[in-house]
C-alpha cells in the first residue's frame, strides 16, 4: 500500500510515467481488416452519434480493430470498473469496513458518562438491520443510557450532499456520500392519498426492519411545480411533494441529504427499545474517541465489488473509491479531488501520461457528463491489470484473473452464431445514461484466445429531445451494435485474423 502511495504522489506531484508490475501498453499498429466494418454494422443499425472502440490481443499486445480510439467519450457506469480496481489494489478483497459505537466516557452504573458516539468507517451497505444488534449488545453489557447525546461522525471519508448536481433533487440514485451511510441513504415513501395524510409513512426500510423516521419529512403541497423538492427545515430535511404526485397509492425512494443524522435517529430509536436512553442527535467536534462498546464489520470488499459491478450502485463506488484514496494517505475533500487519486493510479498501472485527456474521470461512479475516457486508454488498463493477475484467478483457465474474475458475464449469443457457446467468455461492465451508452471488459474465444475492449458510443446532441421513448429506440441499437461487433471479432478471432 505504501508503494502504491507513492506512486502516486510522484505522478501527481511531478508528472512522471510509471509501469507497475511489468504491465506493458499495446502497441499501436493499424487494425485488422474485419469481414464488416463497424462502421457497416452502425449505419445498418441506424445509430446516430459517435462510436468508438478499440480490441486487443492480451497475450500479445496486438490491436486488433480500433475507431475512433484516442477521442474521449462520456463512460458512463463503465467508469465503476477503474474504481473497482483501484479500489481492489488500495485496500485488497478481503478488507471489510467497520461501524462503532463507542463511549466518550467512562460508564458508572450502566450509565455512560458523556456522550454515545456512532463512528462510521465507511460501509456503503450498512444497513437498519445491522443497527439492531449493536443496540441490543449495547444493553446485553448493562448500557441503559448517557448523560450526553449521540454524536453522529461520518468522518472516516469525504462528505458530499450529493454526487451530481446536474441530477433532480429527488433521483434516488444520487444520494449523499459520507463515511457513515444507511439504507444506502435513502428513505422510503408510502402513501394512500385515498386515506388521507395520516396514510403517508416515511420509512428507514431493510429487510427485516422499518422503522418510522421523524427528521425526513414529506408534505404535500400545491399542484404547481416539480414533484418533488427538497429543503432544510432546522435539522430536518423536508420533501415537498406536489399535489400532482400525491394521488392512489404508492411508493417511492428519496434520497437522504444528511446520512448522519438519519443514521443516528434509527440507532437512537432502536436502541431506545432495548432500554437504552440518550440525549439529541449532534455532530462531532474534533476527532472523536473513546471506548468500543459495540461494532459491526462490513462484507468482504470483494463481494461488495462484484455486486457493486453487477448492479451498478453509485454510492458504493463513490465510498469504495473515496475509501481506497484515504487508504492510501492522500487527502481529499471532494469526489472530483478522489477521482484525481485514482486517474493518477489508471496511469501508473497502465503507463499513460499523467492528465491524459482519455482518461479524466470526476467521480467514481460514472454519474455525470463531465468524466471522460477514450476506448483506448480503457483498454490499455484493462490488459495491464490481466498482465499482472495471477494465472489461478482465470475461470475456466481461458479469462484473465483479477478484476475479469469480478465481472459480470455479457450475453452476446445468437442462433446463427456458428461457435461452441460452452467455450466463449465475454465478461463486462456496462454503462447506460441517455444517448449514452458504454461497455468494456474481456472475451475469451472458443479457440483459446484472450482480448481486452471497449466500445463507447455517444449522441449528447439528442439529450432532452423527443420522449423518453426516442432514448430507448437509440439504446437499443447502441446495445445491438455491441452484440454484433463484438460477434465480429469472435468470429475473426477464431478463423486466425
Amino acid at each position: 500500500m505504501l508503494t502504491l502511495r507513492r506512486s502516486i504522489l510522484a505522478l501527481m506531484m511531478g508528472g512522471a510515467v510509471l509501469a507497475l508490475g511489468g504491465a506493458g501498453v499495446p502497441k499501436r499498429i493499424a487494425p485488422t481488416v474485419v469481414p464488416q466494418s463497424g462502421d457497416q454494422i452502425r449505419a445498418e443499425l441506424g445509430l446516430s452519434g459517435l462510436s468508438g472502440w478499440y480490441l486487443v490481443d492480451i497475450d500479445t499486445g496486438r490491436v486488433i480493430d480500433s475507431a475512433n480510439a484516442e477521442r474521449p467519450f462520456v463512460p458512463a457506469s463503465v467508469a465503476k470498473l477503474p474504481t473497482a480496481a483501484f479500489a481492489l489494489d488500495a485496500l485488497g478483497p478481503d478488507y471489510r469496513f467497520e461501524t462503532r459505537v463507542m463511549a466518550g466516557g467512562p460508564v458508572a452504573g450502566g450509565t455512560v458518562q458523556g456522550d454515545l458516539i456512532l463512528r462510521g468507517g465507511g460501509d456503503p451497505e450498512l444497513d437498519t438491520d445491522a443497527l439492531a444488534p449493536m443496540a441490543r449488545e449495547l444493553a446485553q453489557q448493562g448500557v441503559r443510557g448517557a448523560t450526553g447525546d449521540i454524536v453522529v461522525d461520518g468522518s472516516a471519508i469525504l462528505q458530499v450532499p450529493e454526487i451530481d448536481d446536474s441530477q433532480s433533487d429527488d433521483a434516488s440514485y444520487n444520494p449523499s456520500v459520507s463515511g457513515l451511510n444507511l439504507n444506502f441513504n435513502r428513505v422510503h415513501v408510502r402513501w394512500d392519498a385515498r386515506k388521507g395524510p395520516d396514510a403517508l409513512t416515511v420509512k428507514a426500510v431493510a429487510e427485516n426492519l422499518s422503522p418510522d423516521v421523524h427528521g425526513v419529512q414529506v408534505a404535500v403541497v400545491g399542484s404547481g411545480g416539480p414533484q418533488f423538492s427538497w429543503q432544510q427545515r432546522g435539522e430536518n430535511e423536508v420533501w415537498q411533494m406536489s399535489q400532482r404526485a400525491y394521488r392512489g397509492r404508492g411508493a417511492r425512494w428519496l434520497p437522504v441529504k444528511g446520512p448522519e443524522r438519519y443514521a443516528g435517529e434509527v440507532f437512537r430509536d432502536l436502541a431506545a427499545k432495548h432500554g437504552v436512553r440518550v440525549g439529541a442527535i449532534k455532530p462531532p467536534h474534533g476527532r472523536t474517541a473513546g471506548n468500543v462498546l459495540a461494532r459491526h464489520r462490513s462484507r468482504p470488499l470483494g463481494e461488495i465489488l462484484r455486486d457493486m459491478l453487477r448492479f451498478s450502485t453509485n454510492l458504493t463506488a463513490e465510498v469504495t473509491g473515496a475509501g481506497a484514496t484515504r487508504a492510501i494517505g492522500v487527502g481529499a475533500s471532494s469526489l472530483s479531488d478522489s477521482a484525481a487519486v485514482m486517474n493518477a493510479w489508471a496511469s501508473s498501472v497502465a503507463g499513460f501520461p499523467l492528465g491524459d485527456p482519455g482518461f479524466q474521470l470526476v467521480n467514481h461512479s460514472g454519474l455525470t457528463l463531465r468524466s471522460k475516457v477514450s476506448p483506448r486508454r480503457m483498454v490499455e488498463l484493462l490488459t495491464a491489470l490481466a498482465r499482472r493477475a495471477p494465472d489461478p484467478g482465470r475461470r475456466h483457465g481461458r479469462l484473465p484473473g483479477g478484476i475479469a474474475g469480478y465481472l459480470k458475464p455479457h450475453n452476446v449469443a445468437a442462433k446463427s452464431f456458428p461457435l461452441d457457446y460452452d467455450r466463449l467468455d465475454v465478461v463486462a461492465k456496462t454503462g447506460t445514461i441517455n444517448f449514452v451508452r458504454g461497455l468494456a471488459g474481456y472475451i475469451a474465444t472458443p479457440g483459446g484466445r484472450r482480448m481486452a475492449f471497449a466500445i463507447f458510443s455517444n449522441d449528447l446532441k439528442r439529450r432532452g429531445a423527443g420522449p423518453q421513448r426516442v432514448n430507448g429506440r437509440w439504446m437499443g441499437r447502441a446495445k445491438g451494435f455491441e452484440r454484433a461487433l463484438i460477434r465480429n471479432w469472435v468470429l475473426q478471432a477464431d478463423r486466425g485474423a
